[in-house]
């Protein structure tokens, strides 16, 4: 029969099982979860084993007889499903990150994205470095436990401003051959994957919604292959686990005790909650009759084990606390005995674990004669609700940076989903802005702004786009690295002014006087870089008695006229000032020095009058900035020499920078007095 497609509001979930395959068609009315067809089928043989498919034909062929008996119930075509996977194959994490970010910057959705990448990276790296686990794992899904601020919980980052930022969160992965073998089987049955997620979390799901995770509650789903736990408290799911003992091992513990083949040996088990004797043929064909208790007590060891493994996974996953109650679903549950001895193994009272089937599901709608209402239809319908309200994943192909990856599809995939999945290292989408340089500049701060930050930029397909921007087959991403800003940097030069170098002549003779730069008590060059917390004093006027001292002249024996204008000690020199000194002795003369020649670094440097200190020299360099690293070394006639040295004709002069000696424990001499001064015309002759 040829039927229309499925309607877009519907949703075909499908809970392969080790035993049985069960298929469930439902739709979402208003709150409610409503059941329209469901189809049970058994293996023909043992095709799976502890969840794994081995026999992917033979499990294939299930599924489409599912398939098939929901399209005549329900009158069109299926052709999407929802699954999910054992839990044997699962492979948890548990892990927390934490980072610094500006203190006065809000927190946004990129920040807390990034944040929850890195800790997904740190739990994948930790999966990767696992020698037993050689696989490619893919993660599956994840959610945040708990966030931090400043070593605060709080429930939501969104908006706060802090120091320290942090997240706990879960991340759950499966092999890729699991995933694989069961996509394989969904194409023989001509389906295609619109969730995939894990049969433990749907469980969940349903059977301890939100409003019961309050408590502390633990989730056992026996199934046949394995024994999936989940534990709630707090009101979120802190832990997932499995144990790989389940219902076939008490169906082999049957064969073995009864001498019986696995299909005949289900069939007693399934029995055991019946009242009366059973009936079975053994392999040689003989009749036998046996007793429940008969039965029981041959599968009481694997039941001990069985409840031993369960009782110390929950202890382990819980802290080593027993819960306040366990909830017990799935088809290998339903033996006698088992609920008393997973109590016993807990050391809590045995109405404390109880089996549960769909009645435990909020607002579920099914049937009127449910066939599969008890403990192994829970499942199904938590794969099929959890399609509808996430909608699982799926396998898609997308490149990022020019790397092809195959990532899992939601329907709400997007790029920060992507680079998760792609191992992106979430600390290249956010930088930081440079640092501020504060420093004292004549006796006030001041204030260096660091360079700003340039965000990371995201491009898909090419176009401008963010790390919500959804993401689909094919899809070609591009991140562009944050790059953090440059921290603020000055030098001292940077605060001289042209104007601020005056030009005059003294008895005729033109000379120039520059200002004096102070940086933490001592002299520095232009060139010298400024760092934060530094002092920084310009001494830019000149005076006579300045001048007076650095041409060697006694002010006392003297007259000195500016601009034919006599002036005492302190007055200014200014731009264009025309200076004559005059002996108060008649007769007597003063002559303004020629000069002294000196090499600096092998080049010949003219200073202006007889009288100069180390420090004169520097403003006739013109030094290499790029080479200016750590301490100045100060070296006169192969000695080490300080600034307030005094210069003679023919000196030598060295000065290199020692990279490795910081430069505010070096001394400088004894003082500034009279630097600054350089004569007119060309520096070197």
């Amino acid at each position: 029969m040829i039927f229309p497609e499925n309607p877009s509001r519907e949703i075909f979930a499908l809970d392969i099982g080790t035993r049985t395959i069960i298929g469930v068609v439902g739709l979402r009315e208003e709150n409610r979860f409503r059941i329209l067809a469901q189809a049970l089928a058994e293996h023909d043989s043992r095709a799976m084993f502890g969840g794994q498919i081995h026999d992917i034909p033979r499990v294939a062929g299930v599924v489409s007889r599912v398939k098939a008996e929901l399209e005549e119930k329900v009158g069109y075509r299926l052709t999407e499903v929802a699954i999910a996977a054992a839990g044997r194959s699962l492979r948890t994490r548990r892990c927390s990150f934490q980072k610094q970010v500006e203190e006065n910057a809000e927190i946004g959705d990129n920040l807390i994205r990034s944040l929850e990448l890195a800790a997904l990276r740190q739990a994948q790296e930790e999966l990767n470095g696992d020698v037993a686990h050689q696989e490619s794992y893919y993660c599956v899904g994840h959610y945040p436990v708990s966030y931090f601020l400043d070593d605060l919980v709080v429930t939501n980052l969104l908006g706060h401003r802090g120091r320290t930022i942090g997240v706990e969160l879960i991340a759950t992965f499966l092999p890729a051959s699991v995933v694989n073998s069961l996509f394989a089987v969904l194409r023989r049955a001509e389906l295609e994957p619109v969730s995939l997620t894990l049969e433990p979390i749907a469980a969940m799901e349903v059977a301890i919604p939100s409003g019961m995770r309050l408590l502390n509650l633990a989730l056992v789903d026996i199934g046949a292959g394995t024994s999936d736990i989940a534990i709630a408290r707090n009101g979120t799911v802190v832990a997932y686990g499995m144990v790989p003992v389940a219902g076939d091992e008490l169906t082999e513990a049957i064969v073995e005790g009864c001498l019986v083949d696995f299909d005949t040996a289900e069939r007693i088990k399934r029995l055991l909650g019946q009242p009366g004797e059973i009936r079975y043929a053994d392999i040689l064909g003989g009749q036998q009759t046996a007793s429940q208790s008969e039965i029981l007590a041959v599968l009481d060891p694997v039941l001990e084990k069985l409840a031993d493994d369960i009782g110390a996974m929950i202890l382990e996953l819980n802290g080593g606390q027993p819960p306040k109650s366990v909830i017990c679903i799935g088809g290998g549950v339903q033996v006698p005995g088992l609920t008393d001895k997973i109590a016993a193994r807990l050391a809590i009272p045995g109405k404390l674990v109880g089996i549960r089937g769909r009645e435990i599901i909020q607002n579920l709608e099914t049937p009127a004669e449910d066939d599969l209402g008890g403990p192994a239809g829970v499942t199904v319908v938590g794969i099929g609700v959890l399609a509808l309200e996430k909608m699982g994943y799926s396998f898609i192909n997308v490149t990022v940076n020019r790397e092809k990856y195959r990532v899992f599809n939601t329907r709400s995939l997007n790029v920060a989903a992507v680079l998760g999945q792609a191992r992106f290292d979430p600390q290249r989408l956010v930088a930081r802005n440079g640092k501020d340089l504060c420093f004292n500049l004549n006796g006030k701060e001041e204030l260096v702004l660091g360079e700003l930050s340039r965000p990371a930029l995201v491009y898909v397909n090419g176009t401008r786009a963010n790390l919500q921007t959804p993401v689909g087959d094919g899809d070609e991403i591009e991140v562009v690295e944050a790059t953090d800003g440059r921290d603020a940097q000055a030098f001292v030069k940077d605060y001289l002014l042209d104007e601020w170098t005056v030009r005059f002549t003294v008895n005729g003779r033109e000379m120039t006087a520059g200002p004096v730069c102070i940086l933490n008590d001592r002299i520095v060059s232009p060139e010298t870089e400024i760092r934060d917390g530094d002092r920084l004093y310009i001494q830019r006027e000149q005076t006579v008695g300045r001048l007076a001292k650095t041409l060697g002249f006694d002010l006392a024996a003297c007259e000195v006229l500016v601009n034919g204008t006599p002036v005492a000690e302190k007055h200014p020199v200014k731009n264009g000032d025309e200076i004559i000194v005059i002996p108060l002795e008649d007769g007597g003369t003063v002559s303004v020095p020629g000069g002294i020649k000196v090499t600096v670094n092998g080049e010949p440097v003219h200073l202006a009058g007889d009288q100069h200190i180390f420090a004169d020299v520097l403003i006739h360099l013109d030094l290499d900035s790029t080479r200016m690293r750590g301490v100045p070394v100060l070296r006169l006639n192969g000695r080490r020499a300080g600034y307030t040295d005094i210069l003679k004709d023919g000196d030598e002069i060295i000065i290199s920078w020692n990279d490795s000696t910081n430069c505010r424990g070096e001394s400088g001499g004894s003082g500034p007095t009279g630097a600054g001064f350089r004569p007119g015309g060309p520096n070197t002759s």
